[in-house]
């Protein structure tokens, strides 16, 4: 842990913007926005499939744009960028109180999951690679520590706040917060970071001709979608945004199946925080020691194995084994999805090449929740959802492993 501390030390600025900005994206993850999905039903009168499809469709829309929007983290100031996102992001949870229809439903969970799951976490991983590409794995577990701690505070404060002030002011409150701290600990944190960001560009093209260039090809987005291992190794690093979306989405109602108190569920939460911590800090050393590409076909068994163990048992250990092994594979995930682009990328474009790998994990994440809720409404049990989860990942993790054994020859 002592190459942590000299990380830290070195680089704390830049560090602590990429935790910044991904404990801010949590007001557009699933677990976060979910957790209304009760009172939102409630308030509104949708079914679970109603609101599963509105959640999907805003997501789907997200994707699309991403393939677009994404390519601003290549293109625009960092300090520039995080302001705008902040601020989007903060209206979109003002939306979010303000609305009383369908359609105002959709515009608000569209700008929540389109600038928090995906411009600000993207900004926020992108930054830690292709700034300290040197010790990739560990910059991006310590960024990645903003998700961790949103993840074990979050759910209980949200909880909370649902008793005192309703799901539409609480709404209020986090798009207050989030406007009023990201834009001044980035104005704060990236202040000289224009001498960073060209002594990055001037590497870069030291590079292009150099022998160490040959066995670091930068690639293009259009070079990456032609590439056929991308499509081997994509079901696999599309798993755990996908099935933890479908199952956080609706964990109101997996708690309601099984019978456990939600205030339980929420304090779990704080477990899985921790187990997800230290799973990216351990990643974030095993990267750099080996490769973020070989242990990418390993990340979601232990996800499988949580899935089992949920169908298994309505009693309170599945829920805590189903949140540890969730956290695990969430913690190595959310270490390696960036650092193994770079390796089989580059970084000069991975915003661009990260745009079109992000859309398409909020596009399955968009499938999941439209796609339980309908099974949810048909009478099929979270547990046979659950075995079938577990099938997927199997098969996607063979798929990976195939790609490793190809990409190495």
């Amino acid at each position: 842990m002592k190459s942590y501390l000299t990380l830290i030390r070195s680089e704390w600025r830049l560090l602590l913007f990429g935790f910044v900005m991904m404990f801010g994206s949590s007001l557009g993850q699933t677990y976060f926005i979910g957790l209304f999905s009760g009172e939102i039903r409630s308030d509104l009168g949708l079914s679970h499939g109603a609101l599963g499809g509105i959640y999907s469709a805003a997501t789907l829309t997200s994707a699309v744009l991403l393939l677009w929007t994404g390519s601003l983290v290549d293109r625009m100031d960092l300090r520039h960028l995080a302001y705008c996102v902040a601020v989007g992001l903060a209206f979109g949870c003002l939306l979010m109180a303000l609305s009383h229809g369908v359609i105002m439903l959709f515009i608000s969970m569209l700008v929540l999951r389109h600038l928090g799951q995906g411009l600000m976490s993207m900004t926020g991983a992108t930054t830690m690679v292709r700034y300290l590409d040197h010790q990739k794995g560990k910059a991006n577990a310590l960024g990645g520590m903003g998700y961790s701690l949103s993840e074990a505070l979050l759910p209980m404060l949200v909880i909370a706040l649902l008793t005192v002030l309703g799901w539409r002011l609480s709404w209020v409150f986090w798009g207050l917060l989030l406007v009023t701290l990201v834009p001044l600990f980035s104005w704060r944190l990236l202040q000289g970071h224009e001498v960073r960001h060209a002594a990055y560009l001037k590497s870069v093209e030291g590079r292009a001709g150099s022998e160490h260039y040959a066995a670091r090809k930068q690639w293009t987005r259009a070079e990456v979608v032609r590439d056929p291992y991308f499509y081997l190794f994509l079901p696999v690093l599309l798993a755990q945004p996908m099935l933890f979306t479908g199952f956080m989405f609706h964990q109101v109602h997996l708690v309601e199946y099984k019978g456990w108190p939600l205030a339980i569920w929420g304090s779990i939460y704080l477990l899985y925080a921790l187990v997800s911590t230290l799973c990216k800090l351990w990643t974030g050393i095993l990267i750099d020691r080996v490769s973020a590409i070989s242990i990418v076909p390993l990340m979601s068994l232990p996800f499988c194995l949580g899935l089992a163990l949920l169908a298994a048992s309505d009693g309170l250990w599945a829920a805590v084994a189903f949140m540890v092994t969730m956290g695990i594979t969430l913690g190595v995930y959310s270490t390696i999805s960036s650092p193994f682009f770079s390796e089989m990328y580059g970084t000069l474009h991975l915003g661009s090449i990260k745009s079109v790998t992000t859309a398409a994990m909020v596009f399955a994440s968009a499938i999941a929740p439209v796609l339980m809720g309908w099974l949810i409404d048909a009478g099929i049990s979270m547990d046979t959802m659950a075995i079938g989860s577990a099938a997927y990942i199997i098969v996607a993790s063979a798929a990976a492993a195939l790609a490793v054994r190809g990409a190495s020859k």
